[in-house]
């Protein structure tokens, strides 16, 4: 009984020696395995975000303008100054223009004298139909030239249309002006200021109405500031070649003044949802070619996939084709692995 004990023992003790050696092998052959981490292959919006650059106005911003050109004769505002409307801010010199004036009156005179001579002879039968015409013609010629002198006359000084603010004398007292070229830039004290921008073709078909953007103001340089995307140009504007897109800045606190200088963030809302990789799952890439290596989880092995992948942003890259969203790709380790082999996952 005794011997049988100790034979029962001896063969216990060898067959937990195997296993231990088996464990041990295992161990072993577990270690020696290349060391991998994974991730899975997801899509991703990459609506990309458009920058560019423009000055801040008020959104009630009235550019005054004279409507004949000559000389400015006198300035009555300066910039900052408060006015309240119909009050004379600019004036032209009025030498030339009232000259025009004297001229549309004597020429109305004229023709006043001639329609009533050639009335007088119409009546008398000594002038024909055509002669009473050609004067009546004349008369009303001459009153709508003597009108038109006095409207550009009075369109010759500048007034407020309406309570303000001058924010800016574009022109000075002294300088030749030509018409409709802004002399004054009148705020009405609103607090909505926007932002136009040039944008290219290719960039404004991304935008709607409605889109976010963030802006960042020189004035403010630690400050972000929020606005949306109020107005599309329909047509391109001929003197800059780009499309002019204008923001609304929405409410904020700080201070905002027309002219500071501005860049600006637009994010589209039209999403462009794709596939991406990790930047560090791609290897062996030539142009649009590339591989990844795919972790198959029933077998712990690596197998490699030749991919197409388009354009690459910060951290990841478009997938185009190859790979199928869910799968598990390689993203470290990727460059010390082969078709096939046998892996273990990272377990932080």
């Amino acid at each position: 009984m005794k011997k049988l004990f100790l034979i029962t023992l001896t063969i216990s003790g060898l067959v937990f020696s195997c296993k231990s050696k088996e464990k041990q092998e295992t161990n072993t052959k577990d270690a020696q395995l290349q060391t991998i981490e994974v991730a899975t292959v997801q899509s991703q919006n990459l609506s990309e975000q458009i920058n560019s650059s423009g000055v801040l106005s008020s959104k009630s911003e009235l550019k005054l303008a004279f409507k004949t050109g000559g000389m400015i004769k006198r300035m009555y505002v300066s910039e900052g100054q408060a006015v309240a409307a119909g009050q004379l801010l600019a004036e032209l010199d009025m030498s030339e223009i009232d000259a025009q004036v004297n001229q549309t009156k004597i020429g109305l005179q004229k023709a006043k004298r001639d329609f009533d001579r050639v009335k007088k002879l119409y009546d008398d039968q000594a002038a024909t139909q055509t002669n009473l015409q050609d004067a009546t013609s004349g008369l009303e010629l001459a009153t709508e030239a003597a009108t038109a002198a006095e409207f550009n006359r009075k369109l010759s000084k500048i007034f407020a249309p309406t309570s303000g603010k001058i924010l800016r004398k574009i022109s000075e007292q002294g300088e030749l002006i030509v018409p409709f070229s802004p002399a004054l830039i009148l705020g009405t004290g609103t607090n909505a200021y926007t932002l136009n921008v040039g944008l290219a073709d290719k960039e404004i078909v991304k935008l709607k109405i409605g889109d976010k953007a963030s802006v960042q103001l020189d004035a403010y340089p630690n400050e972000n500031f929020t606005a949306k995307v109020s107005q599309i140009a329909q047509t391109i504007n001929p003197s800059t070649g780009t499309f002019e897109v204008e923001l609304q800045m929405l409410p904020t606190a700080k201070k905002l003044i027309s002219g500071f200088v501005a860049k600006v963030n637009i994010q589209p809302s039209l999403s462009n949802f794709s596939l991406v990789l990790p930047i560090t799952s791609v290897v062996e890439a030539d142009a649009e070619k590339a591989f990844v290596y795919v972790f198959d989880s029933a077998t712990s092995k690596v197998f490699k996939k030749p991919v197409k992948i388009g354009k690459i942003y910060e951290e990841t890259v478009e997938l185009i084709s190859g790979l199928s969203g869910g799968e598990q790709i390689v993203t470290r380790g990727s460059g010390f692995v082969t078709d096939g082999e046998k892996v273990k996952l990272f377990h932080p």
